[in-house]
């Protein structure tokens, strides 16, 4: 018989092991911690990890945007996970992954991590994670499927290759693998190309602002014809500046700014917002039209 003062050990370092891999949720993301990390980590072959301080205002805008990518990906019932880590409190991870600035996100790949390189806007993260563990491009081979594609993000970009194999569409994949902040598809069907008004071979962007859409009409020869056209034509001819499209608009290609300082309580944004798109349009390779909320 095992002595009563033995089994109470046994029973206290069985509760102590399950309690330091336990892992909490906060609106569908995980919550890391020292004790629990290297486990999860190993465990989950695919995650994204922010590492935030609580009182940091770029923290506190990228919440919202983080918890719905996460939402997203559930509703995709996607194997990606989403994990967040108190670096002012988990002090020893902040260090080991020379944490400098908050956020920093990172993602795990097989327990190698990578940095985050999109956008913090809900469907750049989501898009980011599928580029980064999926295929470039989405085959589409049904008219509803090519709708729904089309209606489940703010930019989508197609490209309508009658022969899959041929070089233009490889270069399109090419392309596609290293834009990370948009989904792209490929439409081969002929049926798809009648369905959609397309009666060549043509690479479309889809948008929910402006013209609705946009044709590219470069040579797919020089690759970085069409990443400069997906980054062009993905901002609104009028774009307010704002957390979510910093980024794009600093770190695009287009350097040359004109801001234009509105009043949105008194307005401003919805009186000379149309009268502006049809100059911005007209300038739109060379000058970008950024809105701030005076």
């Amino acid at each position: 018989m095992i002595p009563k003062f033995l089994v109470s050990i046994y029973v206290l370092l069985f509760v102590g092991q399950c309690l330091s891999s336990e892992v909490t949720e906060e609106d569908g993301v995980l919550v890391l911690k020292q004790k629990n990390f290297d486990e999860v980590i190993a465990k989950t072959d695919h995650i994204l990890v922010e590492f935030y301080a609580p009182w940091g205002g770029h923290c506190k805008a990228l919440a919202p945007q983080y918890a719905n990518a996460a939402k997203k990906l559930a509703e995709m019932n996607s194997h990606i996970k989403l994990a967040k880590i108190d670096a002012t409190e988990e002090t020893e991870l902040a260090e080991k992954f020379n944490i400098r600035g908050y956020p920093t996100i990172k993602f795990f790949r097989k327990g190698q991590p990578v940095e985050y390189t999109g956008d913090r806007r809900a469907d750049d993260i989501v898009n980011w994670l599928l580029k980064k563990t999926g295929q470039p491009a989405k085959i589409l081979s049904k008219i509803d499927e090519v709708k729904s594609f089309i209606d489940e993000s703010p930019v989508v970009v197609i490209g309508y290759f009658k022969d899959p194999e041929s070089e233009s569409c490889k270069r399109f994949l090419d392309v596609a693998s290293t834009v990370d902040d948009h989904p792209f598809g490929i439409v081969s069907e002929q049926e798809l190309f009648t369905e959609f008004n397309v009666d060549e071979d043509k690479v479309i962007l889809y948008k929910k602002f402006d013209d609705g859409k946009s044709i590219f009409t470069g040579s797919l020869e020089d690759p970085n014809e069409l990443t400069k056209f997906v980054a062009s034509e993905s901002l609104p001819l009028v774009v307010e500046f704002n957390h979510e499209t910093a980024q794009k608009i600093f770190g695009g290609d287009i350097k040359s700014h004109l801001l234009l300082f509105f009043s949105k309580k008194a307005g401003h944004f919805e009186e000379h917002l149309e009268p502006l798109k049809p100059v911005a349009k007209e300038f739109k390779s060379e000058l970008l039209f950024v809105l701030l909320n005076a």
